[in-house]
């Protein structure tokens, strides 16, 4: 008996989709449950008449003088997309779509009611019900860019659009594509109601289809068409193109009951036929067939076959609990809110019933597989049943959806100073993305001989007494500021590698040289050995301390002794105080104001401050020797609050004002409070940047949006579920995600429910009547 291991024959094609509608399935989950328990089908295509023309872009008009063939046509290759996971947009090659139909008498309807249809001529007729056009029309409203070919065989069609369509990807006429068939049509001269179906399968080169980790229901080895009485020689030249021999093919249906649909007419048992076929061969059906053939037979002699065989086992198996890629961003999108709430629904419902299902598969199946329409809602997760129930527990509980504008709103990368770090900060990313990991390592290796330590202890200690190293190493400027500038300069870099593209950036005092390495003002060696020379410098001063004060500038330096300066202006009422500690201790335990907040702040160094000016010399001649360049990213200046020269910033004089003067964040805030769509993503540990923008004036609003991406320190939230917080809400925002690169090992794509559609009934009777 000859193996079936197609994996390295070019001439095999996988079906990696399917959608159907026939009476008493609409779906084909639906339709396998009928075939799969013998049921008949339903004696009317329930429905037939309705359409959800809005999703289509047609209005109400067109909807109604077009045959509802096509509108169902149109459904169904769009639910076949979506079952495939295949969102044309984001699809490299080309998408071809075979497909045909049978004969109705709608058109002449039609023109017998024109004096009823005064939006429409008989040009509008023939486009809306040709057959001629019965591809073109989902190939135009979906967006694919392939052939569109119509053909038509009566009761062979579907099988002749599946045999046209393998030819056409062999021969490199396009990547994928829908073959497909339709009949609805009138029960009978005086019945209610209509008969018919529909079914389309998405096709794709076998070898492409395991290699982008398509979900394969099955593989067509071979097709043969002819005409003449010979049925059963072109069922040898099908097995012949299939390199099979007879004994190996089981015939389709053998013991098995009828498939629904094969008692009506025109193209149905063809369609009815191939899909049976499709399901006699998966893996999980019962009898566990490895090879079908399908015959069909078409008028005047007309003949088709296909030869179907069991799909290979996956490349990329399952993964396990324990593999399963961690949290995860599901993101839903449809076309307007009552369409997201029903997918919503559904998603949850398919989730809490396929608990089995990984949850990375399920996140990579949403974002890579499903086109981003306007109305947007996503829920993180660390697994799926976590999913299924943020899914199914109302609106309350899940993170906010939106509406995304036409255009990505700016992001603005800002970039916190001392204050957040901690041991392990940035762990579970470190872990878990292996381009954050070499960012890292990269920074960890360049510092290594200056520092003699390895920074990645800090990130990811192994076991309590490393841990307890790197507590007491991070709490020095020396080691917590490079440590600091290089997971800012890693999750900055992932950002990027995500899609998040910063519009500008701006960082506060330290988190200034990763704003500005990321914006090309320094290289990355450069701006480390900068950060580690910095730190030295500071650690070499007499200690320093500084202090909040809940006042304005102007009402603070009056009351400022000498020896002490503004170190900072973060808002319009917080202040920082720096000096040397005992002016400052002594400042915070005789301050005269009672009402006023004041309290010492966790520092070690009085940055900003008249001490630093014995390493001003010094350092100014080490960023002399680092020749910085103009940056390529706007910069927001925090020494004076504004946009930065492109050719000051570029300066040694620059970086030496920078070190001394105060941190002017205060209006950095307000320049960027200017443009009311730029959002501000705080690229760094802690929330400390977040706060402040969310108290300040100027960025006061409900359109604002100010986020976090690593945790504060007090804060045991998964840092993965805040990140991946921010980046669904930068994509409700309109922010187009780089989602592969959120999966660097690729995932397996999965069934999963297709966009609701919200039908309107056309009835051309009632038309009629009126």
């Amino acid at each position: 008996m000859n193996t079936i291991d197609p994996a390295d024959d070019g001439s095999a094609v996988a079906v990696i989709g399917m959608a159907a509608r026939f009476p008493g399935a609409d779906g084909i989950a639906a339709y396998r449950d009928r075939w799969a328990h013998g049921a008949d089908p339903g004696p009317l295509l329930e429905d037939a008449d309705a359409f959800d023309h809005t999703f289509f872009s047609l209005s109400p008009g067109e909807a109604l003088i077009t045959d509802p063939q096509q509108r169902v046509l149109l459904e169904c290759a769009q639910h076949a997309l979506e079952d495939a996971a295949c969102d044309p947009a984001r699809e490299a090659g080309t998408i071809g779509v075979y497909a045909g139909c049978g004969s109705t008498p709608y058109a002449a309807r039609l023109r017998r009611e024109l004096h009823r249809l005064p939006f429409a001529d008989d040009w509008q007729i023939r486009i809306a019900t040709g057959a001629d056009f019965l591809a073109a029309r989902p190939a135009y409203k979906l967006g694919l860019a392939g052939p569109a070919v119509t053909v038509q065989g009566g009761g062979a069609t579907m099988l002749l659009a599946v045999h046209t369509a393998v030819q056409g990807l062999l021969a490199g006429d396009c990547d994928l594509a829908l073959a497909g068939a339709v009949t609805v049509r009138p029960a009978g001269p005086d019945g209610d109601g209509s008969v018919g179906g529909c079914g389309i399968v998405v096709l794709k080169p076998l070898r492409a289809a395991r290699e982008a980790g398509d979900r394969i229901h099955a593989v067509v080895r071979g097709t043969a068409v002819a005409n003449g009485d010979d049925a059963g020689g072109i069922a040898r030249q099908a097995r012949a193109v299939a390199g099979v021999a007879a004994e190996e093919v089981v015939p389709l249906r053998a013991g098995r009951a009828p498939a629904p649909g094969t008692a009506v007419t025109d193209t149905t048992p063809g369609i009815a036929a191939f899909l049976d076929a499709v399901f006699a061969v998966s893996p999980d059906a019962p009898g566990g067939q490895s090879l079908t053939g399908v015959p069909a037979e078409g008028p005047y002699g007309l003949h088709a076959h296909v030869v179907v065989a069991r799909p290979p086992r996956p490349d990329r198996p399952a993964a396990g609990p324990e593999e399963d890629g961690g949290w995860q961003l599901l993101p839903l999108s449809a076309r307007d809110g009552s369409a997201l709430d029903e997918l919503t629904a559904r998603l949850g419902q398919h989730l809490a019933g396929h608990p089995q299902e990984p949850v990375a598969d399920v996140a990579w199946t949403l974002q890579t597989g499903r086109t981003a329409r306007p109305a947007r809602r996503f829920v993180v997760a660390p697994g799926t049943t976590e999913a299924a129930a943020a899914l199914n527990s109302g609106k309350r509980r899940l993170t906010p959806s939106g509406t995304a504008p036409r255009t990505a709103r700016p992001v603005v990368f800002t970039f916190p100073g001392q204050g957040g770090q901690h041991v392990g900060m940035a762990r579970m990313l470190y872990r878990a993305d292996p381009g954050f990991r070499a960012d890292v390592d990269t920074c960890a290796e360049l510092a290594r001989p200056a520092l003699g330590l390895d920074l990645r202890s800090l990130v990811d200690p192994r076991g309590e007494a490393e841990e307890e190293q790197a507590r007491r190493a991070l709490s020095t400027i020396e080691v917590g500021q490079p440590a600091v500038f290089m997971v800012e300069y890693a999750l900055a870099q992932a950002l990027r590698r995500w899609g998040v593209r910063p519009a500008a950036v701006v960082g506060h005092s330290l988190g200034a040289y990763a704003a500005a390495c990321l914006a090309g003002v320094f290289s990355l060696p450069d701006a480390l050995a900068l950060v580690v020379e910095r730190g030295r410098l500071l650690q070499s001063l007499p200690s320093g301390s500084m202090a909040a004060v809940g006042l304005p500038e102007s009402e603070v330096l009056p009351l400022l002794p000498d020896g002490l300066g503004i170190g900072a202006v973060n808002g319009p009422g917080q202040v920082a105080v720096s000096g040397p500690t005992g002016l400052v201790q002594c400042f915070v335990r005789e301050f005269p104001r009672p009402d006023v907040e004041v309290k010492l702040l966790k520092i070690a160094t009085a940055g900003h401050s008249a001490l630093v000016e014995p390493i001003l010399d010094e350092f100014e001649a080490y960023v002399a020797a680092l020749r910085p360049a103009r940056p390529v990213v706007p910069v927001v200046s925090d020494t004076t609050g504004g946009w930065a020269d492109p050719d000051d910033i570029a300066t040694p004089g620059y970086w030496r004002r920078h070190l001394r003067h105060a941190v002017r964040f205060d209006d950095a805030l307000s320049t960027l409070a200017r443009d009311p769509e730029a959002i501000l993503l705080e690229v760094g540990p802690g929330l400390t940047l977040t706060s402040l923008a969310r108290r300040h004036p100027a960025l006061a609003g409900p359109d604002r949006l100010m986020l976090q991406t690593l945790p504060h320190p007090a804060d045991e939230t998964p840092e993965l579920s805040i990140l991946l917080t921010a980046l669904g809400r930068l994509w409700l925002a309109g922010t187009e995600l780089d989602w592969a690169a959120l999966h660097p090992g690729g995932r397996r794509r999965v069934r999963l429910p297709g966009h609701p559609f919200r039908r309107t009934g056309f009835d051309l009777d009632a038309v009629a009547a009126r």
